[in-house]
C-alpha cells in the first residue's frame, strides 16, 4: 500500500503541471513536458510534423497543398493550451487509467493562415475548376455501326470567398481538410443517360447531291466548311434546327469565300455562296426521315443539280431552313463533303416509316397569266416562270399511309442556259 501511495503521489505531482505520457501534438511528442517546454518544442518543430498537407475537396475534386503554399503557421501558445486542456479535463483517477492504457493521445495543432496568399492559391484553383457545362456526345462509325457515348459534365464555378472561409474554419477546428465551395450551376443540354436510353445510331435517312460542272473551288470550299460545322450535330427531342443559326455570319474571318448567290434576280459573287446546296441536301434528308419542316423556300432559279421541286434556299438575314426533331428521341446528323458531292445522313431510333416522293408535276405560266400543265422539254424551251408540285407520302411499318402532303415550288426560270443574268464574274 505504501508503494502504491508513493507512486500515486509522485504521478499526481508529475502530471498536474505537465503532459501525460503518450501525448502527441500532431507528430510531436510532448509527453511529460510542461507548458513552456512544449511551447518551445512546438516552435522548433518542422510544420510538416504538425500539418503534413492541406486538402481542398468535394465529392468530385481533390487538391493537396503543402502548408507553406497557403502561408500556414502554427500558433504555439494556443496549440499547447488547447492540448493541455484536453489532457487535464478528466479527474485524476480517470486520467491515470487513460495513461496506464498506454494508448497514444494525438492532439491537433492550431494554425494561422495568410489570407492574401491563400486567396491567390484558391483563385488559381478556380481557373482549373471553373468550366462551362459539357454535353454528352456520341462517336458513331457509319462503316461498322459501332459507337461510343462520352460523358456529360455540369458547369462548375468555385466560390473563392466561401472556400477561403471554409479553410480558415477547418484549421481552427484542427482539421487539414477544407470543403471546396463549388457551384454546379448549369446542367448540360445533352446527358449521357438520354443518349444511352435511346442511342441515335440507326439510319433514318440519307441524301446526296452532286456539284455541277460550273462549280468553282470557292463554292466547294464553302460547302465543305459548313458541312464540317453540321457534322455530328445532336438534336434532342423537340429541339429546332436552324441552318441560319448554325451557319452564323458570312465573314472572311470565319473562312468564307466568294461564290455565286442569287440576289435580286442575278448571280452575284458573295461570301458564303454554295450554302443553298447545304440547305437542299439537308432538306431532302430531313424530309426522308419525316421530321417536321418549319421553314423552307425554293430558289428563284432552278438548277438541275437539285431534285426538281425539292430544293431549299438559305441566306442569313433573308431565308432560313428550319426543322424540328419530333421523333420523341435524339437524332444525330452526319455530314460528308468531298470535291464532288455532299451527303447528309440522319440517325435516330427506328420508326419503321417509309417516305416516298412522286415525280414533279410541272406547270408553265402561259401568255394568259395562267399556269398550264407542261413538260420539262417545254420548260427548257421557254424563259417563263413555272411551278412544281411534288407529293410526299409517309407509310408506317405495315405499309399504311399515315401522312400525305404536297411540296409546292415556284421558279422564275430554269437556269441552265445563258438566260441567267450575271452581275460580275465569280473569282476563281
Amino acid at each position: 500500500m505504501l508503494v502504491a501511495a508513493i507512486f500515486l503521489g509522485i504521478d499526481y505531482f508529475k502530471t498536474r503541471g505537465a503532459f501525460p505520457p503518450h501525448t502527441f501534438i500532431g507528430k510531436v511528442d510532448v509527453s511529460l513536458l510542461t507548458r513552456d517546454e512544449a511551447i518551445i518544442k512546438i516552435k522548433q518543430a518542422n510544420i510538416e510534423l504538425l500539418l503534413p498537407t492541406v486538402v481542398f475537396q468535394d465529392d468530385k475534386e481533390v487538391f493537396t497543398f503543402a502548408p507553406q503554399e497557403l502561408g500556414i503557421a502554427v500558433i504555439p501558445e494556443e496549440t499547447v493550451d488547447y492540448a493541455f486542456s484536453l489532457t487535464h479535463k478528466e479527474n485524476y483517477i480517470n486520467g491515470l487509467k487513460t495513461r496506464l492504457s498506454k494508448e497514444a493521445l494525438i492532439v491537433p495543432a492550431k494554425f494561422s493562415l495568410d489570407e492574401k496568399l491563400a486567396r491567390e492559391v484558391i483563385n488559381e484553383l478556380a481557373q482549373k475548376i471553373n468550366s462551362p457545362p459539357k454535353d454528352a456526345g456520341i462517336v458513331l462509325s457509319e462503316e461498322t455501326g459501332g459507337y461510343h457515348i462520352t460523358s456529360d459534365h455540369p458547369g462548375k464555378l468555385l466560390k473563392v470567398d466561401e472556400t477561403l472561409r471554409a479553410a480558415i474554419e477547418a484549421l481552427r477546428s484542427g482539421s487539414n481538410v477544407a470543403p471546396l465551395a463549388i457551384d454546379y450551376y448549369s446542367k448540360p443540354r445533352v446527358t449521357e443517360g438520354e443518349l444511352r436510353a435511346a442511342p441515335p445510331v440507326y439510319r433514318l435517312s440519307a441524301f446526296t447531291t452532286y456539284y455541277g460542272n460550273h462549280d468553282s473551288p470557292n463554292r466547294i470550299h464553302n460547302i465543305k466548311l459548313i458541312a464540317s460545322w453540321i457534322e455530328n450535330t445532336l438534336l434532342l427531342s423537340g429541339e429546332v434546327f436552324s441552318l441560319v443559326e448554325k451557319i452564323g455570319d458570312f465573314t472572311a474571318e470565319r473562312g468564307f469565300k466568294e461564290a455565286y448567290v442569287i440576289l435580286q434576280g442575278e448571280l452575284v459573287p458573295q461570301l458564303g455562296g454554295g450554302t443553298c446546296q447545304i440547305g437542299t441536301t439537308l432538306f431532302n434528308s430531313v424530309s426522308l426521315a419525316d421530321l417536321e419542316i418549319l421553314s423552307r423556300r425554293n430558289h428563284s432559279f432552278y438548277f438541275n443539280i437539285y431534285p426538281l421541286g425539292r430544293d431549299a434556299t438559305v441566306y442569313p438575314g433573308q431565308v432560313d431552313f428550319k426543322f424540328r426533331n419530333d421523333t420523341g428521341h435524339s437524332i444525330l446528323i452526319k455530314a460528308v463533303a468531298t470535291n464532288k458531292k455532299l451527303s447528309f445522313r440522319i440517325y435516330g431510333t427506328p420508326t419503321g416509316k417509309k417516305v416516298e416522293f412522286s415525280s414533279p408535276s410541272i406547270f408553265l405560266l402561259g401568255g394568259d397569266g395562267v399556269f398550264h400543265p407542261a413538260t420539262l422539254r417545254q420548260i427548257l424551251a421557254s424563259d417563263r416562270p413555272f411551278r412544281t408540285a411534288v407529293a410526299r407520302t409517309v407509310k408506317d411499318a405495315q405499309g399504311n399511309i399515315i401522312k400525305e402532303e404536297t411540296i409546292r415550288s415556284y421558279y422564275k426560270l430554269y437556269g441552265e442556259k445563258t438566260n441567267v443574268p450575271i452581275r460580275r464574274p465569280e473569282p476563281r
